[in-house]
């Protein structure tokens, strides 16, 4: 058992083989190893007996609360909570293997099953889509000029809100009708070792659905991002039949599927003090 907290950027060969053994399931995981989000990351590692990495947990702190990301091997995964120094409350983010070992650490009401998605840049560039944009597509321009007309788009949708790092980068694009921003779409990660995005955010004003803005915007989205990386990857709620139809016409293919949810501390952790999430947007 191992505990690694980060603070510099790692380069791919110090990265886990179980993180590479499938990247699109590990890329959160892989994400959070990179800087500056590695600032706000820390991993309890298990070792199998070949001596290689089983299992991990990831903890990151800039959001509250923290989000929790388990990878790996149930029974390990279970080993690394027991060790570990759990946030009273967390945003949990696991797989189905993992969805029994839990109950004996967080009390979780409901979970919701997401399904990831991934779309590779040549696949991407041989779709029409790829030509040209929309025009009435803009890059938000990361400043407050853009900032407020997104919160107040988000706000229409409970617990969406910018990620603040992304969106002071240029990463967020928008669509406005008469001054006012209906459409949105934003980053959430950007992996230059693994040549791989993760964007998200993507919300609509419930006045302006039907009209194709939502569809506009990932496109934009997309032809930015992949001037920089080879895979693109994006979740989205499993029962969203709309939004998946959505990303499979742009060439998005299902990847995997995983849960998450809100937590509290569990009868199996109460002996471990509870800490406040720390960090925010």
């Amino acid at each position: 058992m191992s505990t690694l907290a980060l603070t510099k950027q790692e380069s791919l060969d110090h990265w886990p083989e179980l993180f590479l053994q499938d990247e699109i399931r590990a890329a959160y995981h892989l994400a959070l190893l990179e800087w500056p989000y590695s600032r706000y990351a820390a991993w309890q590692h298990h070792h199998g007996p070949d001596g290689e990495i089983d299992a991990a947990v990831t903890f990151y702190s800039l959001s509250r609360p923290t989000i929790v990301f388990l990878l790996g091997d149930a029974s390990s995964v279970a080993e690394c909570l027991a060790a570990a120094e759990p946030p009273g409350c967390a945003y949990l983010a696991f797989f189905p293997e993992h969805a029994g070992m839990l109950n004996g650490f967080y009390r979780m009401p409901r979970h919701t099953q997401m399904t990831r998605m991934v779309l590779r840049r040549d696949d991407f560039e041989r779709r029409a889509e790829a030509s040209g944009g929309d025009p009435r597509t803009v890059v938000l321009d990361g400043g407050r000029t853009h900032l407020a007309p997104l919160e107040e788009l988000y706000s229409h949708e409970a617990g969406l809100r910018p990620d603040r790092y992304q969106f002071d980068r240029g990463r967020y694009v928008g669509i406005f009708d008469r001054g006012k921003l209906v459409s949105a779409a934003g980053t959430h990660f950007v992996s230059r070792n693994g040549s791989f995005a993760m964007i998200g955010n993507v919300f609509t004003h419930p006045d302006h659905r039907q009209e194709g803005l939502g569809r506009a915007a990932v496109i934009e989205l997309l032809r930015r991002t992949f001037a920089g990386v080879q895979k693109v990857c994006l979740n989205v709620r499993t029962s969203n039949r709309a939004a998946v139809n959505l990303y499979e016409s742009l060439g998005f293919a299902a990847h995997c599927t995983y849960c998450e949810g809100m937590s509290v501390l569990g009868p199996a952790l109460a002996t471990a003090a509870p800490k406040p999430p720390s960090g925010e947007f």
